[in-house]
């Protein structure tokens, strides 16, 4: 969970600012600062920041409930104040007017959806002055099949899991009674901290993930779980598998079977776009020895290519700068150099 709102990126010469480096925005005129926004929208005091795991399955209008309030003003747009503190009706991004809108089977105060650009993008509580215990925060009691540990290279693939439905709902009622220091982390705070991220695997097949101080016992944000939910997530980490070694070269259709994915979509985090692409060319693409070494946690800008299967999916993160395909999914550590002519098949 991003624990800050706002980051001053870069002092400007001159009268106005570039684009936006965060969601993909442009910032008003005559800005002398250009400003990184997370994703958020707040209303009746709470603060929500969009979920963009990769883990689990997107909500679909399906899951939508009842409409809860309008976006008012869209931060990006209007304010140059990186020190600006959101009030009911904001947005980072969301245009002025768009919809907010519940989400079936969910506390409202936990988690809300709205359309931007295409896509449905589901919100989730990070903040909330009225919440006095973990239930008020995260609405998920008796709706947990599993709780996984992520790996911490990408956080983004499940490396070890408590499956067991008694231990998993015992686990999520320690975080439903528990207190709140609405104040964590102390912007003072010098003590040292060992932040995991766990995926709470929902019965809907929807994810929700939260950072845990192993060193405080505190789930993200200010949840005070205690010790005894460290012990469990302490087995978590010593069962998680060490990564394997890595080949000179690596064909990753053949390792992960591509060739009988279901569906292959694209991310462009830097234009802020999705889609699907062809199959077979990719395929037919990767098909083949290509030069690999240990992959290393994707960073800035680039695309995400995504091998869709009923039980499964196959994640790579591509960098045009470099002409490196990252395995994200699973965490295999792996990486391989493809030619040029990758970048033609998913643009």
């Amino acid at each position: 969970m991003r624990p800050a709102l706002l980051f001053v990126m870069l002092l400007l010469v001159g009268s106005s600012c570039g684009a936006l480096t965060g969601a993909g925005s442009s910032t008003p005129p005559n800005c002398t600062v250009a400003i990184d926004y997370g994703d958020f929208v707040r209303n009746d005091g709470i603060f929500f920041e969009a979920s963009h795991s990769m883990l689990g399955r997107p909500i679909t209008r399906n899951d939508l409930g009842a409409e809860r309030f309008r976006v008012k003003n869209t931060v990006s747009l209007t304010t140059c104040d990186p020190y600006y503190r959101p009030v009911d009706g904001d947005a980072a991004y969301l245009p002025t007017g768009e919809p907010v809108f519940a989400v079936k089977g969910y506390a409202p105060a936990f988690r809300v959806a709205a359309q931007h650009n295409g896509m449905l993008v589901l919100y989730e509580a990070e903040s909330n002055p009225a919440a006095r215990r973990g239930a008020d925060l995260m609405d998920i009691e008796g709706k947990v099949k599993s709780i996984a540990l992520l790996d911490k290279k990408t956080g983004r693939t499940a490396v070890s899991r408590i499956i067991d439905r008694s231990r998993v709902d015992s686990l999520v009622r320690i975080i439903a009674s528990a207190s709140i220091d609405p104040d964590y982390p102390s912007p003072q705070a010098t003590r040292p901290v060992d932040y995991v991220q766990l995926a709470f695997e929902l019965d809907d097949g929807t994810v929700t993930v939260r950072a845990y101080d192993r060193t405080s016992g505190v789930l993200w944000r200010g949840i005070q779980v205690g010790m005894s939910f460290t012990a469990a997530v302490d087995e978590l980490v010593q069962t998680a598998p060490t990564p394997s070694p890595v080949p000179a070269t690596l064909n990753l259709a053949r390792r992960y079977d591509l060739a009988h994915a279901t569906r292959v979509s694209i991310k462009d985090l830097r234009a802020r776009t999705g889609g699907t692409a062809a199959m077979a060319p990719l395929v037919a693409f990767l098909d083949a020895d290509l030069p690999a070494r240990r992959g290393q946690g994707p960073s800035g800008e680039y695309v995400v290519v995504i091998f869709e299967f009923p039980d499964r999916y196959v994640s790579l993160a591509y960098d045009e700068s470099t002409d490196m395909l990252t395995v994200v999914a699973p965490d295999d550590e792996l990486a391989v150099h493809v030619p040029p002519g990758f970048r033609a098949l998913i643009r």
